[in-house]
């Protein structure tokens, strides 16, 4: 079973993420996958000297071998890139950065499986590196992958490249980790930036109303609570209206409440 098409679904997968074993069973299947192109001697003999050159002893022909299977590009190169993405392998966080954008720049299903791999690199830029790539790697198909990062990694920098990555990407796709980071993330200033990103996407998704007002019932810091109600105004969709009239009528801070009689007052004109 390819267990990547299975996983990348999007029907299935991407509501409710990447899970921890479903990225284990992702990264198995890319090493199952590059061990037996090595065993059986399947590497096109046309990359077969760059794939040698990723086993050099000098850390600077190493990073040239990467960016130069980064030019030619393709699923093979992207598989090869195995050796120099997986930290159990490749020793140097200059070369496993140097693989995660160049895995990026390849693109495509085999450059997601392998970028997969670098989620648990223990070296944070790798994995900033590698949250970044995944949204050029794959774009919709990418945001499995940056959820597990937004939910699981314990650097507050990595968990803020998945929000803006999550921004840019900017599909209805993406709303979903971001009010799962908005209502659960320990990090006051993460979850600011992700109602912020929430309220630009559903400049365009006008889902996003509900999401956000179900964060707004919840969310106990007044400042984050001010931000989502800002969104609202640039959601300007009616389904954020009864949320805005709860906030007129029980936030315990003034400004919340004046700032969402503002907000109510300009959605309601625009209907």
């Amino acid at each position: 079973m390819n267990v990547l098409l299975t996983l990348l679904t999007l029907a299935c997968i991407i509501p409710q993420g990447l899970s921890a074993q479903d990225l284990q069973q992702v990264n198995d299947e890319t090493v199952k996958k590059y061990e037996t192109v090595i065993s059986s001697g399947s590497i096109p003999q046309e990359l077969q000297a760059l794939h040698g050159q990723l086993s050099d002893k000098n850390e600077a022909i190493r990073i040239k071998a990467v960016q130069a299977l980064s030019l030619v590009g393709g699923p093979m190169s992207a598989l090869l890139l195995r050796r120099s993405i997986d930290s159990s392998i490749e020793r140097a966080s200059s070369v496993r950065s140097t693989a995660a954008k160049g895995l990026g720049d390849i693109g495509g299903r085999q450059a997601l499986e392998t970028l997969g791999i670098a989620l648990n690199d223990p070296d944070v830029t790798v994995r900033l590196n590698t949250v970044e790539a995944l949204r050029w790697a794959g774009t919709v198909f990418a945001v499995p992958f940056i959820q597990e990062a937004l939910r699981n990694d314990n650097s507050i920098g990595v968990r803020l490249k998945a929000v803006q990555m999550l921004r840019k990407i900017g599909t209805q796709f993406s709303a979903q980790p971001l009010q799962e980071a908005l209502m659960e993330d320990p990090n006051l200033g993460l979850r600011l930036r992700a109602a912020d990103a929430l309220g630009e996407i559903g400049k365009k998704e006008r889902q996003v109303a509900s999401m956000l007002g179900e964060a707004l019932l919840t969310e106990k810091n007044s400042g984050i609570r001010l931000e989502i109600v800002k969104s609202l105004g640039l959601v300007r969709e009616k389904a954020g209206l009864p949320y805005l009239a709860n906030a007129m009528a029980v936030d315990k801070n003034l400004t919340v409440r004046m700032r969402a009689t503002e907000i109510y007052g300009r959605v309601l004109g625009l209907q």
